[in-house]
């Protein structure tokens, strides 16, 4: 199942060679742990820079969003494991 959802989250993240990893997130009530971080790619929006993640976590599939203008992380999608 896909859904758009685009929610403030909660990220804990890794500084590690001038990248940001995201190790967990809160959305909810839940906790996610990052299992996998399959793919990062950045836009512009104006002169925000935003950042994508598509991670891995329990079988499912997510697409978090780093907004480093004013550091706001979202979830935008999410798709569920059967």
């Amino acid at each position: 199942m896909h859904e758009l959802i685009s929610e403030k989250i909660d990220v804990i993240v890794s500084f590690t060679k001038d990248r940001v990893i995201p190790l967990s997130f809160l959305w909810g009530n839940k906790k996610y742990t990052v299992d996998k971080v399959n793919l990062v790619h950045a836009t512009y929006s104006g002169r925000e820079k935003i950042y994508y993640y598509s991670i891995t976590s329990q079988n499912n599939f997510f697409k978090l969003c780093f907004n480093t203008d004013n550091s706001k992380w979202t979830v935008e999608e999410a798709y569920y494991g059967t």
